[in-house]
């Protein structure tokens, strides 16, 4: 399907959506959250604009369809046998001490097995004592790429069943028991419907029951089971006064025959799929757990195949000897994208011993802080510190904690938070040697070295071979469950429902994430972001993840196409998709900071890559490669200024903020760059800090800063087009007058430290300015995103017709209820609303003038409607929404009509 979807398509997809699928039952707002980590964030955001309430399994197949791109898969008929394993296939992999490469022998391959056996095996072995880091210039050191020095790869074992997954008295319901499940009904065999057919939607509906008979039901392991699967004691008897009904569809699960497609599965078992939905009808608001799924227990596979079953987990803690065959695993089958962040390589970046001064990291073998030995390996720990403060590196304590076994002595092991006792603990058990954490690691009290060290958290994170984190812990005392006998928290869900069969949900890492801080915290964004392999812990748990796979789990054994780190493409847009740097700034703008200062420094490392990637310079956090664009930035959510940013910038906004260039126009970056140059005429220049000087916006990252008198050239916009007469008056005036701001006392905004070239965050420039009228809008509303609590308001014009529609924050409207009121507009440049018809985005019809209603400030920061920069006591404008006018509506200005002014806008 072409990801640039028409409306009649999306309409009909919404209208057809229950009959298709008709798995309801789980929140859109838990689907939100729990995508976005999965996810590219404009993939989300698209999803959002389209299906703010539909069926979540829908989403699901979409979410893929638009990651493939309308890339072809492959034939069908196609059955490569190193897709499917034979069942008694044994992959042994041998690493040669004389060699740099891994040998690869496969001992059978059996084109028509797609089910390895329950003691099929992956033998890894290698030996080396080098821990040294592979980088372009040095000579490879494959062992290194290997933490754990003598590991054997082994089939993971297949678990005793816990003693207590059936209860005295169980018996299955009237209602479960008419569902006559059984172990044969939980795999596909030959002749079964299923058998070689790619994956289709979910069989028809059974309904089980209202929420509240079946907590009644406290006997039956499968109402138990189902509501465990659903949500547990989250799950609601009622949602405005309507009972919550239950419902199961089955489903399966199997190989990918082509992992660029991976919403297309060949089935080998099946699932049920519970769902809740309110008895009238309609999705409950609650957020619950996402797709969830319930299967059969791998231990009673009426066959010899375990793969996509549940696997019973180590009851007491986490099994390590999971963890480190996982990484042996990938150091053996993944190859190099999984042994050096190819990010360090884009970047021409080298190794942290090379760049930050005085690297240092723990040394868990001798218990103590060490300047990194160069280019060796380590792991590094991201996590929540919270606001308690705790123990960390001073230059008054840095030479103890130097000497061997220092962290050992009690004056210093007994202020070590929990979290970071239990890294080190993680990091011994995974057979790493060193631990970068940031409080011990960075000379807390030294300034110059923690700036630079900050700087480049890009670096530090990227270059790790393994990045242990945190995500369950709420803070640097909380320690990470799971690591220590007791702390695994509830036993696995599994119940009996006959001797000799058992189901178990199949539990997803990301269903913890809902009360997990360390995904709202903007520290941790870039943490991850720049992770090549990451642990996570979670809820008593840990899941692996790397380039190669998107994640295994203790619970699940690991698929052949994921034992080979087939991770899908990118897509068609590769290399040249705007979203991808939209979809950073809009995760990025939704995550939490403790301190406001920081909203710049917890996205250095991503504003590099962006800077790298696009060619452009950052003016406070918007590219200014496609600078009137990426202005007509929206709210995700409902947000607040946030002071210590300029309010034209996502970054003066606590809050999600929705970038969507790839949404009403296209996501080529190349196409973007030719359509900018004939939509937009003003000429952006900055204020320098403290000063009445202006310095002409720099588009690309490595151009000089310029004064714009010797850039400037007749006729021609910010970005070396020809402008056209597009405006009837003189719009001649171009350059910044000379104006003092300091009797106004403005605001001095956080430095600017993403630019090349920073500058005050006060923009001043020329363009049209238009008195229009604010009402409650006469036309229907068409927003589909989340809910809100932003007022829309309608624009209107002398002829007493709406010209367009603004949403603003309720704050805004409580400091300016009455209504209607005259308000201005000024003109940023042309855009579209929405996406073009049948792709025609370069078309005249549709095109609109983005107009941004803006609030004056004068003296002491008064507010005004109106204003200028004009006169004795020259005032300063912010941001308060954008909306557009048609651009035949100039005619529509109140007043003395449109006129060409002067803006200096904060």
């Amino acid at each position: 399907m072409d990801p640039d979807w028409s409306t009649e398509e999306i309409a009909s997809l919404n209208v057809g959506l229950e009959e298709l699928y008709p798995t309801e039952g789980l929140s859109w707002t838990k689907v939100k959250e729990i995508l976005k980590v999965d996810l590219k964030s404009h993939i989300l955001a698209d999803l959002e604009h389209r299906w703010p309430q539909e069926s979540p399994d829908l989403i699901l197949q979409h979410i893929y369809q638009h990651q493939a791109n309308s890339r072809e898969t492959e034939d069908e008929s196609k059955d490569p046998a190193d897709a499917q394993p034979s069942k008694s296939a044994a992959v042994e992999v041998t690493y040669s001490s004389n060699s740099d490469s891994w040998e690869t022998e496969d001992k059978s391959k059996d084109s028509a097995g797609a089910q390895p056996s329950k003691s099929a095996a992956v033998e890894v072995t290698y030996s080396s004592d080098s821990d040294s880091w592979e980088t372009e210039d040095e000579p490879k050191d494959p062992a290194g790429a290997q933490p754990s020095k003598s590991a054997a790869v082994e089939a993971l074992p297949l678990l005793p069943v816990p003693g207590d997954v059936s209860q005295p008295g169980d018996k299955l319901c009237d209602v479960c028991a008419a569902l006559s499940l059984e172990p044969r009904r939980f795999v596909v065999l030959p002749g079964d419907k299923e058998w070689n057919q790619l994956s289709q939607p979910d069989d028809d509906v059974i309904s089980l029951d209202k929420v509240e008979d079946m907590r009644k039901k406290t006997g039956c392991p499968m109402c138990r089971l189902v509501l465990v699967a659903i949500g547990g004691s989250k799950v609601p008897t009622h949602e405005d006064a309507d009972p919550v009904c239950v419902t199961l569809s089955w489903n399966t699960d199997g190989p990918l025959p082509d992992p660029r497609a991976p919403w297309s599965h060949r089935p080998e078992i099946r699932i049920l799929r519970p769902y809740v939905r309110k008895q009238s009808g309609g999705f409950i608001s609650k957020r619950l757990n996402l797709f969830p799924e319930i299967t059969l227990l791998a231990n009673d596979s009426p066959t010899d195949s375990t793969i996509y079953f549940v696997r019973p987990i180590s009851l007491d803690k986490i099994d390590f000897t999971v963890v480190r065959r996982w990484l042996a695993l990938c150091d053996a089958r993944h190859g190099k994208a999984c042994r050096r962040n190819p990010v360090l390589k884009e970047l021409k970046r080298s190794h942290p011993t090379k760049e930050v001064p005085s690297f240092r990291c723990i040394d868990v073998e001798q218990n103590c802080v060490v300047i990194l030995p160069s280019a060796c390996r380590y792991a590094a720990l991201s996590y929540v510190w919270g606001r308690k403060k705790f123990f960390a590196t001073l230059t008054t304590n840095v030479k103890d904690l130097e000497e061997p076994q220092s962290l050992s002595k009690p004056e210093y092991l007994d202020q070590i938070p929990p979290t970071i006792k239990d890294a080190i603990h993680v990091t011994k058990e995974i057979g790493f040697r060193y631990l970068w954490v940031d409080n011990l690691c960075i000379v807390q009290n030294d300034p110059d070295q923690k700036s630079q060290t900050i700087k480049t958290m890009d670096l530090v994170y990227s270059a790790a071979d393994l990045v242990i984190v945190a995500a369950g812990s709420v803070d640097a005392y909380a320690g990470i469950s799971g690591c220590h006998i007791g702390t695994r928290g509830p036993r696995q869900p599994i119940e009996e429902l006959a001797p000799g069969f058992r189901l178990a949900f199949k539990e997803r890492w990301q269903d913890g994430i809902d009360n997990a801080a360390y995904y709202t915290r903007a520290w941790t964004f870039q943490e991850t972001h720049f992770a090549t392999r990451s642990l996570v812990f979670i809820d008593g748990k840990v899941v692996f993840r790397c380039q190669g796979v998107d994640v295994w789990q203790e619970n699940v054994f690991e698929a052949p196409d994921e034992i080979k780190g087939q991770l899908s493409g990118r897509g068609a847009y590769e290399g040249d998709d705007i979203g991808e740097f939209e979809g950073l700034i809009q995760t990025y703008s939704e995550r939490v900071l403790s301190y406001e200062e920081d909203i710049y420094s917890a996205f250095a490392g991503v504003s590099r890559q962006i800077m790298f990637r696009f060619d452009t310079d950052l003016c406070h956090g918007i590219p200014t490669v496609c600078f009137d664009w990426f202005l007509l930035w929206g709210p995700l959510s409902d947000q607040v200024r946030r002071v210590t940013a300029p309010s034209w910038s996502w970054a003066g906004w606590r809050g999600g903020s929705f970038p969507r260039i790839w949404d009403w126009y296209n996501r080529s970056i190349q196409r973007i760059k030719k359509a900018i140059r004939k939509r937009t005429w003003i000429i952006w220049y900055q204020r320098a800090t403290g000063s009445i000087d202006c310095r002409l916006l720099v588009r690309h990252a490595k151009d000089e800063d310029t004064d714009g008198a010797s850039a400037l050239k007749a006729n021609k916009n910010f970005y070396g087009s020809r402008v056209g007469r597009r405006f009837d008056m003189d719009c001649s005036k171009r350059e910044p007058t000379k104006v003092v701001l300091e009797g106004l006392n403005p605001p001095t905004y956080t430095e600017d430290i993403l630019s090349n070239h920073k500058g005050s965050g006060f923009l001043q420039f020329w363009t049209v300015s238009l008195t229009l009228q604010l009402a409650e809008p006469t036309s229907s509303n068409e927003d589909l995103g989340p809910a809100h609590k932003r007022h829309r308001l309608g624009i209107f014009g002398r002829g007493g017709r709406e010209l367009g529609t603004v949403s603003v924050h309720q704050p805004w409207l409580e400091s300016n209820p009455l209504l209607p009121q005259e308000r201005e507009f000024i003109l940023l440049c042309e855009g579209r609303d929405k996406r073009a018809e049948g792709g025609r985005i370069d078309d005249e019809e549709g095109w609109r003038y983005m107009a941004l209603l803006i609030e004056w400030r004068g003296e002491n920061g008064a507010r005004a409607a109106m204003g200028s920069i004009d006169g004795g006591k020259p005032m300063y404008a912010e941001r308060v929404a954008l909306g557009s006018i048609g651009k035949e509506d100039l005619k529509e200005a109140l007043g003395d009509g449109p006129v060409w002014k002067e803006i200096i806008l904060g």
